[in-house]
């Protein structure tokens, strides 16, 4: 059996992500809003959200497959145009949300045009941590999970979760650490039970099956 690794927790996020603007829509200003979060009725509730941009919260806690904008082509700022994307997270006031087709329509204070609109492509948006929707018992956001020691059910550690990818079928946990043994250095963890016996968020670990007991 391997020593005891004591987890530090990680501090928990001052915001969290619940969506990411994609496009635009109409030609009022509305956004396209790819929608990140289990509780998208929220939206209706919401007065204000924060837009933060790609690459301030690059290092943040993301679902895999969002849009880079840095490898779309973003619309030219037109002379006269007073509309500037913040370079730092920054509140704006909502003034419409709609659920179309499964995304968001989200119009902001200060955005009027499609060329505004576009300019915020690949923004972040965000909501205050204290706002975050309450989860049913035994759910958590992904930032909780991420850091976590992962040991086997024999007691043996595995490593960390440094990851978590989204599938429309179920989490998977990212996996690094002493214990893989993949030529890859991660394990794949799928977040279901008959390979996740025990999550303990409060006591900083995830217990699994040994990899090698795997159908």
């Amino acid at each position: 059996m391997s020593d005891t690794v004591i987890n530090q927790p990680a501090p928990e996020p001052e915001h969290l992500i619940v969506g990411q603007v994609v496009g635009t829509f109409g030609v009022k200003g509305e956004m396209k809003v790819n929608i990140m979060t289990e509780f998208p009725d929220r939206f209706s509730k919401l007065e204000a959200v924060i837009l933060a941009p790609y690459s301030f919260m690059a290092a943040a806690d993301v679902p895999t497959g969002s849009l880079d904008p840095g490898t779309v082509r973003t619309a030219s700022i037109r002379e006269g145009q007073t509309f500037r994307p913040p370079k730092q997270p920054t509140p704006y006031q909502i003034e419409s949300t709609q659920i179309h087709k499964g995304q968001l329509l989200l119009k902001v204070e200060g955005v009027n045009d499609p060329e505004s609109a576009q300019a915020l492509r690949g923004y972040w948006v965000l909501v205050p941590r204290e706002q975050a929707r309450k989860l049913p018992r035994g759910a958590y956001y992904i930032y909780q999970i991420i850091g976590l020691d992962v040991y086997t059910t024999a007691g043996d550690l595995v490593g960390k979760i440094e990851d978590v990818l989204t599938t429309s079928a179920n989490d998977v946990y990212v996996v690094r650490g002493p214990g893989v043994k993949d030529s890859t250095g991660e394990l794949l963890v799928p977040a279901i039970k008959q390979f996740v016996k025990k999550l303990d968020v409060e006591g900083g670990r995830v217990v699994i099956v040994p990899p090698s007991e795997w159908a």
